[in-house]
């Protein structure tokens, strides 16, 4: 079964993990590759539609994994039991709608040694909200596909507050280690500009053109240590 780039580097973040649970499994492709290639004991494969879990249950059975992958309908983490799953994958959703699902059980989310998330906007609000609320960021991954960026976050919960520079939430802290990351600046240098000319707002436009000089910095910075 070939899966997304994007599913592919999730799945490389996860190795070794004992319970795997894949929130928004949709048809389950994540928990499959993940238990074909031993990364987990058993995974718990979460949607809050029955018709994908429908699906999911047929390609699980199909891949001959019916003892590895067990389906639960519910919303978020609400399917899963207090101290199970010790990685927990949450992708292909907004990034606030990630932060809800995490702070809705708190103690399912503070118990995973790995968050594993992969939010499709929202990113620079996501990373201050784990930092303001004892989550440690310890990797970020950049990914194209299909002419889309996608930004995966590894987190846990440490109980500690950490602090980024403001450039670094709306950046990222470890993206700058991608060979995509020219490109990634890039997209946003000309997102913010078109952006900048549509905006009446004075605080908006200010904030817009702080992080194009932001990018331009950066930009700079990356030719020059070429």
């Amino acid at each position: 079964m070939a899966i997304s780039l994007r599913l592919r580097a999730v799945l490389d973040l996860i190795n070794n993990c004992d319970i795997l649970a894949d929130i928004g499994t949709d048809h389950a492709y994540l928990p499959i590759e993940a238990c074909n290639a031993n990364l987990c004991t058993k995974a718990i494969a979460c949607d809050i539609n029955k018709g994908p879990l429908d699906i999911a249950n047929v390609n699980i059975a199909t891949a001959g994994l019916c003892n590895c992958i067990e389906t639960r309908l519910g919303d978020g983490l609400k399917p899963l039991n207090t101290n199970e799953a010790d990685c927990i994958v949450i992708s292909g959703m907004g990034g606030m709608r990630i932060w809800n699902i995490l702070q809705s059980e708190p103690c399912k989310a503070k118990y995973a040694k790995k968050l594993i998330l992969q939010p499709q906007h929202d990113l620079e609000e996501l990373r201050k909200k784990l930092h303001g609320t004892g989550y440690e960021i310890s990797t970020e991954k950049l990914v194209i596909e299909d002419s889309r960026f996608y930004v995966i976050l590894l987190a846990r919960y440490i109980g500690e507050v950490t602090q980024w520079e403001e450039q670094e939430y709306f950046f990222g802290r470890y993206l700058s280690e991608s060979e995509d990351f020219m490109q990634y600046l890039n997209y946003h240098h000309v997102k913010i500009t078109r952006y900048i000319q549509s905006i009446n707002d004075y605080d908006t436009r200010q904030l817009a053109e702080t992080r194009l000089e932001w990018i331009k910095s950066q930009l700079l910075f990356q030719e020059e240590t070429k």
